[in-house]
């Protein structure tokens, strides 16, 4: 499986959202939102990983 995502990296992705969104954070809440991106991240990797052969057609978009 691919890399970690660094503590470092995680503050500053919190940061950059928090500001992007204009979002407050409490500071008791930001741990937890780390906790919560350091998860995301993770199952992301798994996706990112997930061998596929070169020749896959991407799926079909329907909309309504």
């Amino acid at each position: 499986m691919g890399h970690d995502v660094s503590e470092a990296t995680l503050c500053a992705w919190c940061d950059a959202m928090a500001d992007l969104l204009d979002l407050p954070i409490e500071a008791g809440d930001r741990a937890e939102i780390i906790a919560n991106l350091r998860v995301i991240a993770r199952q992301m990797q798994f996706v990112a990983d997930f061998p596929l052969d070169d020749r896959v057609e991407p799926a079909a978009v329907f909309e309504a």
